[in-house]
C-alpha cells in the first residue's frame, strides 16, 4: 500500500516518463504537507527534476502550494546547470584522450540521459567512463586505460585506484570513474559471465547531448539492458532507490525486454524480472514478463521504506552500541543482497574486515 505522498509521486513520474498529463484523479485532494512529502521523497530518491515535468502537467489548482513550486523549480533549474556542466565535461575530456589515442564510452550517467523525455532531468552523481585503445597496433586497451590515468596525474590531478574495477578523479571538480573492467567480477561469480557478455554487447555509438552541442560514445541498448540491470541488482539491499527504476523504465520502453540466451543465473533473472514488473505497474511500461512479482514487493519496500538506510548518520551512540547497529545492518543487508546476488557470508565478512583493516578510522564512524 502506497501512502498519498508516494501515489502522487509515482503518477508525477508516469506522467514525465510517457509525456502524458498526470492522472488528476490522484490530486483532488492532497495537502500541502503530502506535496511537501512528495518532493522530498523526490529529490531523496534522484527523480526530482523528473518529477517536476510531471507537476507542469496539472492545472493550476491541483499544483503543489506556491512556496514549494517555487523551491522545487529552483531546484530543477540548478540541476540543469549541473547537467550542461557535466555534458561539457565529458565532451572535453573524451577530446582530450581522443588526441592521445585513447577511446572514451560514458557509461550510464550522462550517457543514459538521451533516453528521457528531458534529457536534463535525469539525476546523476559522478561519471562512468570506460577507456580502451583506439589503436591497438599502437597500444593494448589495458595500457590506454592505463595512459588514461597517467595523463592525469600529469596534469598534477590526484587518481586513486579505487579497486582492482575503476579509478577515481576529479577533472574540472566532476568525479571521474574510470573503469578497468564492468562489473565486480572478484566478489560476485554471476558477474565474470556478465562482464564477458558486456565486452561483447559493448558496441559504441555516438549519442548527441545538449541538441547537439555535446557528441559523446555511448554503449549499445544491449549493453545498458545488462549493466543497468546488474547495477540496479548491486544496490539492493544498499541503496536502491526510484531512479535506478527510472532508469529501468526508459530504456525497456524504448528498446523492450531482451536478454541473452547465454544468461541463465535464476537469481539475476528473477531480479530482472522483478524491476521489470515494478516498472509496468508503477511507471507503466508494457514490457513482456513473467515471475518476479514476490521480488518486486520487496524490492519497492526496501527502495521507500528501508529497514537501514546505508547512507544516513548512524542512531546508536558509544562504541558498543555502533558495533552493534553496524552488525545488524551488515547482516540485514547480506542477507537481502544475496536474494538477487549471491556471495558466501565469509566472503562479505572478509571484505569488511580487509576494508576496515585499511582505513580503521571508519570502524567506528557514525556518518
Amino acid at each position: 500500500m502506497l501512502n498519498t505522498s508516494e501515489q502522487i509521486l509515482f503518477a508525477l513520474l508516469r506522467a514525465s516518463l510517457h509525456q502524458v498529463e498526470a492522472e488528476q484523479t490522484c490530486f483532488q485532494h492532497v495537502s500541502d504537507e503530502e506535496w511537501k512529502q512528495c518532493y522530498q521523497l523526490a529529490a531523496r530518491q534522484g527523480v526530482m527534476a523528473l518529477a517536476w515535468d510531471g507537476v507542469m502537467t496539472l492545472p493550476a489548482n491541483l499544483q503543489p502550494p506556491r512556496s514549494l513550486k517555487l523551491a522545487w523549480g529552483m531546484a530543477v533549474q540548478d540541476y540543469e546547470a549541473k547537467y550542461a556542466r557535466y555534458c561539457r565535461t565529458i565532451r572535453e575530456l573524451s577530446a582530450f584522450y581522443a588526441e592521445q589515442g585513447i577511446v572514451t564510452v560514458q557509461m550510464k550517467g550522462v550517457g543514459l540521459s538521451a533516453y528521457y523525455p528531458v534529457p536534463a532531468h535525469r539525476e546523476g552523481g559522478d561519471i562512468d567512463i570506460y577507456t580502451f585503445s583506439a589503436d591497438h597496433s599502437k597500444m593494448t586497451d589495458t595500457e590506454a586505460n592505463r595512459l588514461a590515468d597517467e595523463l592525469m596525474k600529469r596534469q598534477g590531478i590526484e587518481v586513486v585506484m579505487h579497486s582492482y574495477k575503476h579509478s577515481n578523479f576529479y577533472y574540472k571538480g566532476i568525479p571521474i570513474e574510470n573503469h578497468k573492467c564492468f562489473l565486480n567480477v572478484q566478489h560476485y561469480s554471476v558477474a565474470v559471465q556478465v562482464n564477458e557478455m558486456l565486452k561483447q554487447c559493448m558496441c559504441p555509438q555516438t549519442t548527441d547531448l545538449l541538441e547537439g552541442e555535446c557528441r559523446i560514445l555511448t554503449p549499445s541498448p544491449a549493453f545498458n539492458t545488462l549493466f543497468l540491470a546488474f547495477h540496479a541488482s548491486q544496490h539492493y539491499g544498499s541503496g536502491l532507490a526510484l531512479h535506478h527504476l527510472c532508469d529501468w523504465a526508459v530504456l525497456i520502453k524504448r528498446y523492450g525486454l531482451k536478454l541473452p540466451e547465454e544468461l541463465t543465473d535464476k537469481r539475476f533473472l528473477e531480479a530482472i524480472a522483478a524491476l521489470t514488473q515494478l516498472a509496468n505497474h508503477y511507471l507503466g511500461t508494457q514490457a513482456e514478463i513473467t515471475g518476479g512479482e514476490q521480488l518486486a514487493d520487496e524490492m519497492l519496500q526496501e527502495m521507500l521504506h528501508p529497514k537501514f538506510y546505508h547512507k544516513e548518520r548512524i542512531p546508536a551512540k558509544g562504541k558498543w552500541g555502533i558495533l552493534k547497529y553496524k552488525t545488524q545492518r551488515f547482516l540485514y543487508m547480506s542477507r537481502v543482497s544475496n536474494r538477487i546476488l549471491y556471495v558466501p557470508l565469509w566472503k562479505r565478512i572478509w571484505k569488511s574486515v580487509v576494508a576496515h583493516v585499511r582505513r580503521p578510522e571508519t570502524i567506528f564512524q557514525t556518518e
